[in-house]
């Protein structure tokens, strides 16, 4: 008898570390942190890029980025045109990545409790194979 109780809770033990393991693989990702940090990323990008184009200077100043004026009103290719497509680019960063964050968790929470529910039916079927 004692021989079972040590298997049974070796099982245990094992289960745990198991679940323990597939809890640090699928770790859920904060909306809001990455919604910040592809909002900060995407504004220094949109911003640093228009005051290069801006200083660099010539006769058609930043030609390809002016294409953001259809998109960002207010939007232009000087000093605070770079402020305002900073804004935006933050803005629409961290709507990005809050989106990819909070999509990312509901498919990986479908999905584990999808392998949970056949995990769980095949232990059910073959419940008398492991006695």
């Amino acid at each position: 008898m004692a021989e079972v109780d040590e298997l049974a809770a070796r099982l245990r033990q094992l289960a745990e570390r198991r679940k323990e393991a597939i809890r640090r693989a699928f770790v859920r990702l904060h909306p809001l942190a990455l919604g910040c940090g592809a909002g900060v990323a995407a504004g220094l990008a949109v911003g640093v890029a228009t005051l290069l184009l801006w200083l660099r200077g010539g006769a058609e100043v930043g030609k390809n980025l002016k294409v953001l004026s259809s998109y960002f009103p207010g939007f232009s290719v000087d000093a605070a045109g770079a402020a305002v497509g900073a804004l935006y680019g933050f803005a629409a960063g961290f709507v990005a990545g809050f989106a990819v964050a909070a999509f990312r968790n509901v498919a990986l929470l479908l999905v584990l409790g999808r392998l949970k529910s056949k995990s769980e039916r095949w232990r059910r079927r073959h419940l008398l194979d492991e006695i």
